[in-house]
């Protein structure tokens, strides 16, 4: 049977134009007269559904209609008599003559049914006596013009009414629309009448709303089919309106008429997602607080409790929903003042604010907090009273340590040893005394209580001591001796004693002052001290430089023996006399400037860089110094050495400026560069000629005994605590890195 069926819809058969032998004479002659016939065949079904749709007083025009399903029918079969000149599909052609026989049969049987009614159709005879029916129709239409005249009353109404109205017939077409349906959906009157009621719907709604329009014709449905329901129409610019439609079936003259109710609802929408987003914020504003809402009604003497009041409580959903269920959540001792504090609300309208203590969802007893308002009616009664409740048992312990601090504070304050006084800014800027201790009054010569509350400047006129008078010129900027927020310290005699006065500022996010507290301490025997102490460091700095130049003197009788020496040695070992003489003296020069200087404790690089390059050309050779061009680079800042640091630095500089004189610029100008600088504080150091230079392996390979000179400079290094680097290719140049402490 599958097969038989699936043979229909083949369309590999031998096509029609075989059964031609594909000659063009006779093939294309039967294709162009089927198409012609189905030109024909097509036109005749449109010309007479124009006919009936003008006339229609035609009694029998529907059996037109038949007619033109039939002509419509044969057309198509000659179409496909075209299509399977080339495509075998002749189940398709079959097909359609099978569809084209049973309109044909149906159209031939109705004419045989229908006859006599066509017979019986009234001749002109009979025509002329039915005009004496005119008067009586004339009759009618008086009548009908009264009702128009109501309808158009009606009309008016209808027009008027705030709410869109249509009505439509049984299939669903619109017969009459008012303005505000019109003006809904953006539409002309016009446009609308004779349209699908379906033109104002969604296309995903319009087949369900064909099926209710004919459940409703049939009287299936009746009045009050999409009352409160959402709706969504279309406007003509293809805008969804969410409508609320209300429907009423009626029949007139016989036929169905469907009247509807449309409403626009965007606003009320509107103002539902406004409420229910307000009512969901409302929800987690409430859910992310510690607070949680309650209501009592005094009238019936009912509670509602909010979800989180529960939680808050560990109470089940399904707890009664009583005052008396909230007054077993108190604690004994505390029921009778709450109580009495909600009495009073209730009577005298007070404030109902208060804390007591509860049991909580964990078992134990809390401190809560509840608060809350009533809304009273004309009389004054209560008729609601809303509130929050809340968990304070954190509050509740912070303030009992507060106030522990605080006392712990004040007792610190009151028994410090040293004298404090507070100060605070107003908002006039005027400088007031908010607290002392006895210690700071008794500096003053004053009590406590004539000291607060009162302003500074009404204070300094009553001080004797000057101390206020300074330290308002200290707080006002006259005095100050520097602009940071940090502690400044004042010294100042009173009566014989020091006292050192530090000002201990807060600051406000601004970094403006609204706060200072000033301590005193009683520094007569640090300051006595320091004056003995000052007194000590002049003469061992005075003693220190007695040695220094002691050692400088003595550093230089052996430099002169040395010379004295030399004259009676050989010339080869005056050259070895030559060098230990340049360490000597760069040692006396460490102590000669030393002696020089203020500080006893570090020697100033450039000035002996300098006068250390001049020291040894004058000792090797007067006519070498005239040749070198000394170019001293220091960064622009001063670099102080100390002289635990100095004296090995020295040594090594000696020697490097020693080897530039005795191989770089003998017999020949030429240039000592010497760079200093400090880098992330580190000191680098680099002296550099340009002279020859030597073979990097004897620096690599020197020892005490070959190569001494380069031997002493990585000893020399070592001490001072630098890194060394010596580059001989292209003249000689000594770097020196200071090492970091760590």
């Amino acid at each position: 049977m599958e097969q038989h069926f699936s043979d229909v819809f083949r369309t590999d058969y031998m096509p029609h134009g075989h059964c031609y032998l594909w000659k063009p004479e006779i093939l294309w002659l039967n294709v162009f007269s089927d198409a012609a016939i189905a030109a024909a065949y097509f036109t005749i079904p449109l010309v007479l559904y124009l006919f009936v749709r003008q006339r229609q007083d035609i009694r029998f025009g529907w059996m037109l209609y038949l007619f033109a399903a039939f002509i419509l029918c044969c057309g198509i079969t000659h179409l496909f008599g075209i299509y399977t000149v080339w495509q075998g599909a002749y189940g398709y052609h079959g097909i359609a003559k099978l569809i084209t026989a049973v309109v044909s049969m149906t159209t031939a049987y109705v004419l045989i049914k229908k006859l006599p009614d066509m017979v019986a159709i009234p001749s002109v005879t009979e025509y002329a006596k039915h005009k004496e029916l005119v008067y009586q129709a004339e009759l009618d239409r008086l009548e009908l013009i009264r009702e128009q005249e109501r309808l158009a009353t009606v009309r008016l109404a209808v027009e008027g009414s705030p709410f869109g109205m249509l009505v439509t017939d049984a299939q669903g077409h619109i017969r009459m629309v008012n303005t505000a349906l019109t003006r809904m959906f953006d539409y002309q009157e016009e446009e609308l009448l004779d349209q699908h009621v379906n033109t104002l719907l969604p296309a995903e709604q319009r087949g369900h709303h064909r099926k209710l329009v004919e459940e409703i014709s049939v009287g299936i449905r009746s009045s009050g089919l999409m009352t409160s329901r959402v709706v969504y129409g279309v406007g003509k610019t293809g805008t969804k309106i969410p409508v609320e439609v209300t429907l009423y079936r009626s029949e007139l003259d016989g036929e169905v008429r469907v009247f509807a109710t449309v409403v626009d609802i965007s606003e009320r929408l509107s103002y539902q997602a406004k409420l229910v987003e307000a009512n969901d914020r409302f929800e987690r504003v409430i859910s992310g607080s510690r607070d949680a809402p309650w209501e009592w009604y005094p009238t019936s003497n009912s509670n509602w409790f909010s979800p989180r009041f529960l939680a808050l409580l560990g109470w089940p959903a399904n707890v009664p929903p009583h005052i008396d269920t909230w007054k077993e959540h108190i604690h004994p001792d505390y029921l009778d003042k709450v109580m009495e504090h909600l009495k009073e609300h209730v009577e005298r309208g007070t404030k109902y604010d208060i804390n007591y203590l509860g049991r909580a969802a964990d078992g134990s007893y809390h401190w809560f907090n509840t608060r809350g308002d009533s809304q009273r009616d004309e009389q004054g009664n209560v008729v609601v009273m809303s509130g929050m409740v809340s968990d304070v048992q954190e509050e509740k312990e912070l303030e009992a340590e507060l106030m522990h601090k605080s006392a712990f504070l004040e007792s610190v304050f009151t028994g410090a040893s040293c004298g404090l006084l507070v100060v605070d800014w107003r908002d006039d800027e005027e400088v007031w005394v908010s607290a002392i201790n006895h210690r700071f009054a008794a500096m003053l010569g004053l009590e406590n209580s004539e000291l607060e509350p009162q302003s500074l400047t009404m204070l300094s006129r009553r001080d004797q001591s000057g101390v206020i008078g300074r330290l308002q010129d200290f707080l006002q900027g006259n005095a100050r001796e520097d602009n940071t927020s940090g502690s400044s310290g004042l010294v100042h005699a009173v009566q014989g004693r020091w006292f050192q006065i530090d000002v201990h500022p807060i600051c406000d996010v601004h970094g403006d002052w609204f706060r200072v507290i000033v301590s005193s301490s009683d520094v007569t025997e640090l300051k006595y001290a320091e004056q003995r102490l000052e007194s000590t460091l002049k003469e061992k700095v005075s003693l220190l430089n007695e040695v220094h130049h002691r050692v400088k003197n003595n550093l230089q009788i052996v430099s002169s023996l040395m010379d004295i020496q030399s004259r009676q040695v050989k010339k080869e070992q005056q050259a070895a006399l030559s060098d230990l003489k340049n360490r000597i003296r760069a040692m006396a020069l460490i102590h000669e400037l030393l002696y020089q200087n203020d500080s006893v404790a570090s020697i100033n690089l450039q000035s002996y860089v300098h006068r250390l390059v001049n020291l040894i050309g004058d000792t090797l050779s007067p006519l070498s110094r005239e040749q070198l061009n000394l170019n001293l680079t220091d960064g622009g800042e001063p670099l102080n050495i100390n002289i635990n640091q100095m004296v090995p630095l020295g040594l090594l500089i000696c020697e490097a400026v020693t080897n530039a004189f005795k191989y770089a610029f003998k017999d020949r100008e030429g240039t000592l560069t010497v760079k200093m600088a400090r880098q992330d504080g580190l000191l680098q150091l680099e002296v550099c000629d340009d002279g020859p230079g030597f073979d990097q392996t004897l620096f690599e390979n020197a020892s005490l005994s070959s190569q001494l000179g380069f031997s002493l400079m990585k000893t020399f290094a070592k001490q001072a605590g630098f890194s060394l680097q010596v580059d001989g290719h292209a003249g000689t140049c000594v770097r020196l890195s200071e090492l970091s402490a760590e």
